[in-house]
């Protein structure tokens, strides 16, 4: 006889939860790089100007939050792994604790909302600094 989830909806659930967190990283990657690419495009900052003369506390909130918001994705994966793990039976452990299908499940969901929240906060600190800027004459 073959093992089958008790649950097979949450698979395909889980795979949603995934794409999602996989493109947050993605685009909190490539947000890392907005503050230098705008300062030099948008705000036109000669060559000779070293951006940290320019940047703010913003930018630099905004690239810890954007960090978090990657790693939390990642652990946001480990934790997927371990969930499906226990959704066909068997254990799983996280840092080398035994741990419950329950309390996978909060920390994915506590991963996932802190990716997310990591991210939209992180380009709002952006959008700060860009408002903010006042060119030195």
């Amino acid at each position: 006889m073959e093992d089958k989830p008790s649950h097979p909806w949450r698979f395909d659930t889980n795979e949603r939860y995934r794409e999602v967190v996989r493109l947050i990283i993605s685009l909190s990657t490539a947000s890392l790089l907005l503050p230098i690419f705008l300062a030099r495009e948008f705000l036109s900052l000669p060559e000779a100007t070293a951006l940290k003369d320019v940047f703010t506390c913003a930018v630099y909130w905004s690239w810890g939050l954007l960090a978090a918001s990657i790693l939390l994705g990642i652990i946001f994966h480990y934790l997927s792994a371990k969930w499906s793990r226990l959704a066909w039976g068997k254990p799983a452990r996280v840092l080398g604790c035994d741990v419950s299908e329950k309390k996978v499940e909060a920390m994915l969901d506590a991963t996932f909302w802190g990716c997310v929240v990591g991210f939209i906060c992180g380009v709002g600190a952006i959008m700060i600094f860009l408002r903010n800027y006042v060119p030195n004459s």
